[in-house]
């Protein structure tokens, strides 16, 4: 096959922030920033359309302290036992305590939250999760959406998928000064500039075979920041939901822990018993995600079945269409009704408790570059994420780094010398793009067989061998062809699932998400 060349030389643009990703954290980061500065000029950069992020497909809802029968003490000790002991316990208090001004700022957007009665999900002592039925993040990202596009000072740059940040040294430290973005319609790697550079790409769920998350998790701005110098961490505490719909027709579709909250059952697909009293007797279905989905995979693994069943069937079809209708609507088109069906379920890679190591403000160890949202380690989750405090999370962290990064924004950004454009003449050769393509299948595979819900030293050190091989191939692949989102996503998906092997051989001891059947737990 023919080989051509192509220039993917592009624009130069210069903005006071760059936004990277577009969930919660990111539109939140943008309107709390306008708040306080009308005239800033704001570059707001994602993969796809405005509304495709994690955000969008959290059924469940974002867990507030707001009644009088709840506590922030109660919430805090629930978010540390989830956590398993390695939460930071004054990252969480503060955040928990910004709980209820984060749901009042969302009702000012115009989130319609249902008053009562409050979600309970798993590891939660009380009811304190509010939610827009069992489609709240869609319902949180049709606001926040509806006010970003009336800010004119918010350009929009859909489609475009970052590569690499831009970094100087700055009075013996580095600092981000752009990125370079590839617009994916015109096959065009523009230049942007700008006093600070704001990550709020999400996970990285796609490093697996099975996950909740939509197409676009590929741990972009993790890898990104790695590569810049940003310090990582906790990296192996991966959080696999244990009810993703087990349907050949239905991929990625999450079946929310608020059904477990309002009283279903998880049944060996076998025998039919109730299996959770083995696990966890005194909280049954409603342990944390860890012990959940732990407990679903031990089961499965012993038996002919390749899922569990959620029994839901004593609750009536009026509660269940009221309550779950995106659920039981979405069900019913598949042929399973909830009032009368079991739902086969299987766990799944639904977030990642590491990430960038960044403060409340979601400063990072490199000046002018922030990290909010699911991209961020905060502490708040340690090991293991206590249900519905990622939202909550997003909320806080973008509001703090909208205040906090204004000083960099009113610091006009010094070049050393002129940022150079990507100008690099790429190979087009669609036979070797198609062979990279098949890296894909291989390499969540084996992700989700050795670096999953359950780990061993021998596995994770097969695994780092196989994942190095194969980002070798990448790497190589990268720099010798025409940069498309493909490439861009796996370059960055190798990267993770190395450094997620590399922590999970690194910590010997079952913590949380981490599970090591070869050794003994913490």
């Amino acid at each position: 096959m023919s080989k051509k060349s192509y220039s993917q030389t592009g624009k130069q643009y210069r903005f006071d922030v760059v936004v990277i990703g577009s969930g919660i954290a990111g539109l939140n980061y943008c309107l709390s920033l306008l708040q306080q500065t009308p005239q800033c000029k704001i570059a707001l950069i994602t993969k796809k359309d405005l509304t495709e992020s994690n955000t969008y497909y959290a059924q469940g809802g974002i867990a507030a302290v707001t009644h009088l029968n709840d506590s922030i003490e109660h919430h805090l000790k629930d978010t540390l036992m989830a956590g398993d002991g390695l939460c930071k316990t004054h990252i969480a208090k503060q955040i928990i305590q910004e709980g209820e001004q984060a749901v009042a700022q969302l009702l000012k957007y115009g989130v319609p939250f249902q008053q009562t009665p409050l979600g309970q999900e798993g590891g939660h002592s009380h009811r304190r999760v509010h939610h827009v039925g069992d489609y709240t993040g869609a319902a949180i990202m049709q606001a926040l959406v509806q006010q970003v596009k009336q800010h004119k000072k918010i350009k929009i740059f859909d489609y475009h998928t970052a590569i690499n940040l831009i970094t100087q040294r700055h009075k013996n430290k580095k600092e981000v000064m752009g990125v370079y973005v590839l617009d994916e319609p015109r096959k065009k790697i523009h230049t942007f500039i700008a006093n600070a550079i704001i990550l709020a790409s999400g996970g990285a769920g796609k490093v697996y075979r099975y996950t909740s998350n939509p197409d676009v998790a590929t741990g972009d701005g993790i890898a990104m920041a790695y590569r810049a110098g940003a310090h990582l961490t906790n990296l192996e505490f991966y959080q696999f939901h244990p009810t993703l719909l087990h349907h050949p027709e239905k991929h990625n579709f999450l079946i929310t822990e608020a059904l477990r909250g309002e009283g279903a059952y998880l049944r060996n697909a076998e025998t039919g018993e109730r299996f959770m009293q083995r696990y966890a007797p005194k909280q049954m279905e409603l342990a944390t995600r860890d012990i959940v989905a732990r407990a679903i995979f031990n089961e499965i693994e012993q038996s002919t079945q390749d899922f569990v069943y959620l029994d839901v069937r004593h609750k009536s079809q009026q509660f269940l269409k009221q309550r779950f209708p995106m659920i039981f609507n979405t069900l019913a088109e598949l042929g399973i009704h909830m009032h009368r069906d079991m739902i086969p379920v299987v766990p799944a890679a639904h977030y990642c408790c590491g990430g960038i190591v960044a403060n409340i403000n979601g400063q990072t160890n490199i000046a002018r570059l922030y990290a909010i949202g699911e991209t961020a380690c905060t502490g708040l989750h340690g090991a293991n994420r206590l249900a519905s405090n990622s939202l909550l999370e997003g909320m806080v962290m973008s509001t703090h780094a909208a205040a906090d990064s204004l000083r960099w924004i009113q610091q006009p950004i010094k070049l050393k010398q002129p940022i150079k454009d990507w100008n690099s003449k790429s190979v087009i050769n669609l036979r070797r793009a198609t062979q990279i393509s098949a890296q894909w299948v291989g390499l969540r595979a084996e992700m989700t067989s050795y670096a999953g819900i359950v780990r061993t030293r021998a596995g994770l050190k097969d695994l780092l061998a196989l994942v190095r091989m194969r980002r070798n191939i990448i790497e190589k692949y990268y720099w010798e062809h025409i940069v498309t989102r493909d490439i861009i996503e796996l370059r960055n998906i190798v990267l993770i699932a190395e450094l997620i092997a590399q922590a999970a051989l690194k910590r010997r001891k079952s913590c949380g998400g981490h599970y090591r059947e070869d050794t003994e737990a913490s």
